[in-house]
């Protein structure tokens, strides 16, 4: 008789966990769902307003291997700051549409294209020689040290940033822009 008053409150003990365990679990899950539903309200694909914030500076290379600080590129034109690598397809895929706002605006407005590069994937050679290759003529830069990454928490590519003439930046996209979506943002910048 002992054992099986045992058995049951074990039984009774087990049930009441799993109760437990199933309410915990319906109200996370529920807690979950809202915050992936906030995070996907700002789509990769889409440019994401924000509160204007000051650019962090950054130090990298230019084609000649020449040193340039980001700082001394500001306060003259807005800039559009873009993260890339040769090895990127949805980087190939919107370097055309950069190419052609190049074109249309780099009177107005600077184009800062910063290739990330590690040095084992991403090698200057290999980004020199894929720009020669495409004909792009943007202006590109070598993040050799990964100092721009990290101060722009360029975590996943491509990143595009739009930076005002106060230095400050006004919005930012993650992943591949669509021409259209691009000049939008130029045109924001330079009224």
């Amino acid at each position: 008789m002992k054992q099986q008053t045992k058995l049951i409150g074990i039984i009774i003990i087990l049930i009441a966990l799993l109760a437990g365990a199933f309410v915990l679990y319906q109200n996370l899950s529920k807690k979950y769902k809202a915050d992936t539903a906030s995070e996907e309200t700002s789509s990769v694909n889409d440019t994401e307003e924000q509160e204007a914030v000051t650019a962090p500076d950054f130090n990298a290379e230019d084609a000649g291997g020449k040193p340039i600080n980001f700082f001394s590129l500001t306060g003259k034109k807005p800039i559009v700051l873009n993260f890339w690598a040769s090895w990127c397809p949805p980087c190939k895929q919107e370097m055309p549409g950069f190419e052609a706002m190049y074109k249309k605006y780099s009177g107005k407005v600077d184009f800062v294209m910063v290739n990330m590069t590690d040095g084992a994937r991403e090698t200057k050679k290999k980004a020199s020689s894929f720009i020669k290759e495409q004909g792009y003529t943007f202006p590109v830069y070598y993040d050799t040290e990964q100092e721009a990454a990290y101060n722009y928490q360029a975590e996943s590519l491509p990143t595009t940033y739009f930076i005002n003439r106060d230095g400050e930046i006004v919005s930012g996209a993650r992943g591949a822009m669509e021409e259209s979506a691009l000049e939008a943002q130029i045109k924001k910048l330079i009224k």
